[in-house]
């Protein structure tokens, strides 16, 4: 995820240390931060920010670096992104990142202007990416995808059904939060954590809307999908674990042709 936590808390924190014996860039900059804050007595949420706007600047600034590679990559013909691509490699896929990691193609701030030349890229593709981005950001974004996707091209979205696990909540569904979110112990912390995850999530969807803020940024189409469900091959690019299929929304946004 682009806008990845750097002080979320010590569980997130174990689960993400069995998924990766050696400790990613962004990983050991999490731990700095929180052995930051946590010896100074300054708020993690605080440091967390701090620090993470800080390296944003280093983003920026050496963005203009990067534009020569970028244009090539135009040049080459079908050009398909993957937002907060994290640590998985998507196979014919440019993955895009603000943390450095082998799978990440190109270090961008995602909050800010896209570096491509309008209607320059064939499809994009966010998984858990844009819950991280506060409203007017994920907008801005949204309306920066429509500039340069290719007429009739996609934008595939996956996020936290964050409404879904609010009504399953009232229904009292322990059945849902046993898969959606086994690691809680009260459904009421995976709600919590679902809308929240330590302070990283600015955004809450539902497929309406989702679908209202594409519109706004002038997308033709919205559509709701199924995990791995897309009338595009290339978009069938999905995780499909259980989990992860039971707490995310899934929605193509269509560029008019």
């Amino acid at each position: 995820m682009a806008c990845r936590d750097i002080c979320s808390d010590d569980r997130i924190q174990s689960r993400t240390k069995l998924m990766s014996a050696k400790p990613t860039l962004s990983q050991t900059f999490r731990e700095w931060a929180k052995k930051v804050a946590d010896g100074t007595g300054i708020p993690r949420y605080f440091v967390h920010q701090v620090a993470f706007e800080a390296r944003m600047t280093g983003v920026r600034l050496t963005t203009p670096f990067r534009r020569r590679r970028i244009r090539a990559l135009e040049k080459s013909g079908e050009l398909r992104l993957i937002f907060g691509c994290g640590t998985t490699r998507y196979p014919g896929w440019i993955g895009v990142d603000c943390f450095r990691h082998p799978s990440v193609d190109l270090l961008l701030d995602l909050r800010r202007r896209l570096p491509f030349h309008d209607a320059s890229v064939e499809y994009c593709y966010s998984e858990h990416f844009l819950e991280h981005l506060q409203p007017s950001e994920a907008l801005a974004h949204l309306r920066e995808v429509h500039r340069v996707l290719k007429p009739g091209g996609v934008y595939r979205i996956v996020v936290p059904a964050g409404i879904l696990f609010a009504k399953k909540y009232l229904e009292g569904d322990t059945q849902f939060f046993a898969l959606a979110h086994p690691w809680e112990e009260r459904p009421f912390d995976a709600l919590y954590q679902i809308l929240n995850w330590g302070g990283q999530h600015r955004g809450i969807y539902d497929f309406s809307q989702l679908q209202y803020v594409a519109q706004t940024a002038g997308f033709a189409e919205v559509r709701e999908c199924q995990v791995n469900q897309s009338p595009i091959p290339l978009l069938r690019i999905d995780r499909s674990e259980p989990q992860r299929v039971a707490e995310s929304l899934y929605v193509e946004a269509l560029k008019a042709s």
